[in-house]
C-alpha cells in the first residue's frame, strides 16, 4: 500500500509529538505539580482551621496557589487555556441538583440550613479540579514512570509508618498526634493493633492499600519499571493491608487482582505467563495474610468472619439498623432528598456513600453523583477497546500509559464497590489521590485513542515506526495480521 509525502510527514509529526510531547516549560511544571500533588495527598496530614470547617489536605490549600501561578504563566504566555472536559458539565449538574435539594429541604420539608451544608457546593468541585489537573498536565511516558517510582516512595513511607505502629515504635508515636482521626483510632490502634498510618483510619488506610497492590501488582506484572522493586512494594502494601484487619480491603483488593486478568492480552503465551507469575503470587500471599494476621488475635478474628460475611457485625449492623432508618428517610423524599441538613444528619452515620447521596440529595442527585464514575470511566474503557485495536507494538512503545490506564480502571470499579459500604467521594482524605489518577487515566485513554485512529493498519505502524526510528521488522506485522 503506497502512502504520500503528506501521510509520512503526518505519522512522522504524530510520532514525535502525540506519543512523546516536546517538553515546555509548562508541561514540566504541570508534571512536577501533580507527581508531588499525589505524594504529599498520602503523605501529609490532615488538619483544620476550626471545629464549624471541614478536614483539609495540603493538596486542597495549594490548589489557590496552583491558581496563582498558572494565571502568571498564562498571561506570560508560557502556558495555554485549560480546555473544556466533560467533568465540567457534570460537576455543574451535581451542584446544581445540591442547591435544588437544599432550597426543597429548607422550603418544602422545613429543615434547617445552616452555612456548613454550603460546603457541599465546593466538595462538588474539587472532584472536577483534581480530574482537570491531572488531565491538563499530559504526563509523557517517562513521566509516568518517574510518577511510578515517587509514587513508590510515599506509599513505602506509609507502609513503614504503619508498620512502627503495629511494632509500637516511638517515632510512630510521635508522629501519631499528626494523623490520628480521633480518640476511636487511637483505641483501635492501642486494643487492636489496627494501624492507621497517614490515612488517620485504618478502613481508609485499607482502602489506599487496595488500590496500591493493584498498581503495582499490574506494574510487576507488565514489566513497567523495575518488576522486582515493583513487586517488593505491592507486598509491603499487602502486609500493611493485613495489618488495617480491614476485611473490605482484603476484598476489593482481591477483586482487583481478579479483574487484572480480565484484561485482553495480544498474545496467548503473555497471558500464560500472567497467569503462570499469579498462581506462584497466590500461595505466596496467602502465606503472608495468615503469617501477620496470626501475630494479632483480634485480625485473625476479624479475618476468619469472611466465611460468613453476611453475619459479620459490622454487616449486621448496617442491615438491621443503619441502612433500613437511611432507606425510610430516603422513601419520605425520594426524587430530590431532604437536602444537606447537617443539623438534622448531626452524628449520623450510614457506612454507604450511596445512601448517603439518596438520602440528602435523592434520585436526580444521585445520577448526578454516579456521572463522576461513569463519564472517566467510559472514556477510560473506550481507550482500552483502543489499546486493543492498535496492536501489542503500541504498547511495547507505551507501556506506562497502558499502566495508568488499566490502574485508573480499576481505582474506578474498585471506588464504586467500596462506595457500597465506605466513602471515596465524599472522604476528606481521598478526593486528590483518587481523581488525579483517574484524570491521568483519561488523559492516557485519549492518547491511545489518538494513537488508534492514526495507526490503523499495520502498514501505517511501520510507517510511523520508521519516522520515529522505532526498528520494526515487517515481519512481526505479517505475525500479528495472521
Amino acid at each position: 500500500m503506497a502512502y504520500d509525502s503528506m501521510q509520512v510527514t503526518k505519522l512522522r509529526t504524530f510520532g514525535r509529538n502525540s506519543l512523546q510531547p516536546q517538553s515546555s516549560f509548562s508541561q514540566v511544571m504541570a508534571q512536577i505539580c501533580v507527581i508531588t500533588m499525589i505524594c504529599v495527598s498520602i503523605t501529609v496530614p490532615a488538619f483544620s482551621l476550626s471545629q464549624d470547617l471541614p478536614y483539609l489536605k495540603v493538596e486542597q490549600v495549594l490548589l489557590p496557589m496552583i491558581l496563582l501561578i498558572y494565571v502568571l504563566m498564562l498571561l506570560a504566555g508560557r502556558a495555554r487555556l485549560i480546555r473544556f472536559n466533560g467533568m465540567f458539565v457534570v460537576g455543574a449538574v451535581y451542584s446544581l441538583c445540591v442547591l435544588l435539594s437544599t432550597w426543597y429541604g429548607a422550603d418544602i420539608l422545613h429543615r434547617s440550613v445552616i452555612p456548613r451544608d454550603f460546603y457541599e457546593i465546593p466538595k462538588a468541585w474539587l472532584p472536577v479540579v483534581f480530574f482537570t489537573l491531572a488531565y491538563e498536565a499530559e504526563l509523557s511516558e517517562s513521566s509516568l514512570l518517574r510518577l511510578l517510582n515517587f509514587f513508590a516512595l510515599a506509599i513505602l513511607f506509609v507502609c513503614f509508618y504503619a508498620w512502627g505502629q503495629y511494632g509500637n515504635l516511638s517515632i510512630a508515636n510521635a508522629l501519631n498526634p499528626y494523623y490520628s482521626a480521633g480518640e476511636h483510632v487511637d483505641r483501635a490502634l492501642q486494643y487492636t493493633s489496627r494501624v492507621y498510618s497517614t490515612m488517620g483510619n485504618p478502613n481508609v488506610l485499607g482502602q489506599l492499600m487496595s488500590w496500591s497492590i493493584v498498581a503495582f501488582a499490574m506494574a510487576a506484572l507488565f514489566r513497567v519499571g523495575n518488576r522486582a522493586w515493583n513487586a517488593f512494594v505491592a507486598f509491603s502494601c499487602l502486609v500493611t493491608l493485613v495489618m488495617t484487619a480491614s476485611r473490605y480491603g482484603l476484598l476489593t483488593a482481591s477483586c482487583g487482582i481478579a479483574m487484572m486478568l480480565a484484561f485482553p492480552s495480544h498474545s496467548g503465551r503473555r497471558r500464560a505467563a500472567l497467569l503462570g507469575f499469579l498462581l506462584l503470587a497466590l500461595p505466596i500471599a496467602a502465606w503472608t495474610i495468615k503469617t501477620v494476621a496470626t501475630a494479632n488475635p483480634y485480625a485473625t478474628e476479624r479475618l476468619q468472619s469472611l466465611r460468613n460475611p453476611v453475619q459479620t457485625n459490622s454487616v449486621r449492623e448496617r442491615l438491621d439498623s443503619l441502612w433500613p432508618e437511611a432507606i425510610s428517610d430516603f422513601q419520605r423524599s425520594p426524587l430530590l432528598g431532604h437536602g444537606p441538613a447537617k443539623i438534622y444528619f448531626s452524628g449520623i452515620y450510614w457506612d454507604t456513600e450511596y445512601l448517603l447521596v439518596l438520602k440528602r440529595f435523592g434520585i436526580i442527585g444521585f445520577l448526578g453523583y454516579i456521572a463522576y464514575y461513569i463519564f472517566p470511566l467510559f472514556i477510560i474503557w473506550k481507550g482500552l477497546q483502543a489499546g486493543q485495536r492498535a496492536g501489542p507494538h503500541l504498547e511495547e512503545r507505551l507501556p506506562a500509559t497502558f499502566l495508568a490506564l488499566r490502574v485508573s480502571f480499576v481505582m474506578i470499579v474498585l471506588a464504586l464497590l467500596m462506595n457500597m459500604g465506605e466513602s471515596t467521594f465524599y472522604h476528606a482524605l481521598l478526593p486528590g489521590f483518587l481523581w488525579m489518577w483517574i484524570g491521568i487515566g483519561a488523559r492516557s485513554a485519549r492518547t491511545l485513542i489518538d494513537a488508534s485512529g492514526r495507526l490503523h493498519s499495520p502498514a501505517q505502524a511501520l510507517i510511523f515506526a520508521r519516522a520515529a526510528g522505532v526498528p520494526f521488522p515487517l515481519a512481526r506485522f505479517s505475525r500479528h495480521q495472521s
